[in-house]
């Protein structure tokens, strides 16, 4: 449908034997009961569309005949991410601790660390400690600390020797409803990438049983040999890991 021209309206408009009166074109009249509604300039052809939407920019003070209610505004909703890496902290002990508990004293009665101890080391070495969040919840973690000799002593049970260049991995642990998921495997690696950005660190060492060596090989540790240390009936495999924190290495790897 065109607009129509004003010349025409007006002649098609006369009667006979009246003189032609001033005529405005509809589309320009500012009373609200005569103004066109914007059908008349959006339902044109596309061969028309560019000069119906130039009657449009012209007419600014043209309001649809229906007023549409805007839509009221939601809450913002506040979410945990899925899933965070993040540095364990004293206030993450009792959560630690129960995961630890559960999944060390039903297989070998004992717990690689007791609650004061799990704050102990978050205290003096949060930095040497990683967690594992699914939507706010811990679901594995690791807590380390530093050793300043080749082998593992019963005192690195229980000291953060701050010089050290040796990370002592105290403990791995996973929620029991997230095992067989991979997720210790996953957080294992993340950690040894962590460390590469540590300068001060050259190796990692832990200490396990003989059925978890094969897991602790596939992340690339080696074994040094029976561990110095045993708890009760318990002997353990000491491994260790190179950590290489050369400047090369931790240039490419994002520290």
């Amino acid at each position: 449908m065109e607009v129509p021209n004003p010349g025409s309206v007006r002649e098609k408009g006369q009667v006979s034997g009246m003189q032609p009166c001033a005529f405005r074109p509809l589309l320009l009249s500012p009373h609200p009961m005569l103004r066109a509604p914007p059908s008349l300039l959006l339902s044109r052809s596309d061969t028309n569309r560019t000069e119906g939407m130039s009657v449009l920019g012209a007419l600014p003070f043209m309001k649809p005949l229906h007023h549409v209610r805007s839509p009221v505004p939601q809450g913002r909703r506040h979410t945990l991410p899925a899933s965070e890496f993040r540095s364990l902290s004293p206030e993450d002990a009792i959560s630690v601790f129960e995961i630890e508990r559960e999944a060390f004293i039903s297989v070998s009665g004992e717990c690689p660390l007791h609650l004061d101890e799990v704050r102990h080391f978050l205290t003096l070495c949060p930095e040497l400690s990683l967690g594992w969040f699914e939507g706010g919840r811990l679901v594995a973690f690791i807590i380390g600390s530093l050793w300043d000799q080749e082998r593992l002593t019963m005192d690195a049970l229980t000291l953060h020797k701050p010089h050290g260049a040796t990370v002592h991995i105290h403990v791995l642990a996973v929620h029991r409803t997230f095992r067989q998921q991979g997720k210790g495997s996953i957080l294992m690696w993340r950690y040894l990438q962590y460390l590469r950005c540590l300068p001060y660190v050259r190796r990692a060492v832990l200490m396990c049983e003989d059925f978890l060596v094969p897991f602790y090989q596939k992340s690339g540790f080696k074994a040094l040999g029976p561990a110095e240390i045993t708890v009760g009936p318990l002997n353990f495999i000491e491994m260790f890991y190179p950590v290489r924190g050369h400047a090369f290495m931790r240039r490419n790897s994002g520290c």
